[in-house]
């Protein structure tokens, strides 16, 4: 399922100043919003490949900033929303 949702967009990795940065590029609303859904998905992979790692999600152009996630946002095991 994770592999058809990266293919629905444009992603790639990028490293700043020690952050592993996964960057989703969607080609329309539809793959942006399946995307979204996916995202506690991809943050529990990227947890463990790094301690410090974010998550951006572009949605198509002209439709929206990009949404960033640190993963020192996001709620640790055990947490409630």
């Amino acid at each position: 399922m994770t592999r058809i949702l990266l293919s629905s967009c444009h992603w790639y990795f990028q490293i700043n100043n020690g952050i592993l940065t996964l960057i989703l590029v969607c080609r329309d609303m539809k793959s942006y919003r399946n995307i979204m859904k996916t995202v506690p998905q991809f943050v529990e992979k990227l947890n463990l490949f790094a301690n410090k790692a974010k998550i951006t999600v572009s949605s198509p152009l002209d439709k929206g900033i990009p949404w960033v996630l640190s993963l020192d946002d996001s709620l640790s095991e055990g947490d409630s929303a």
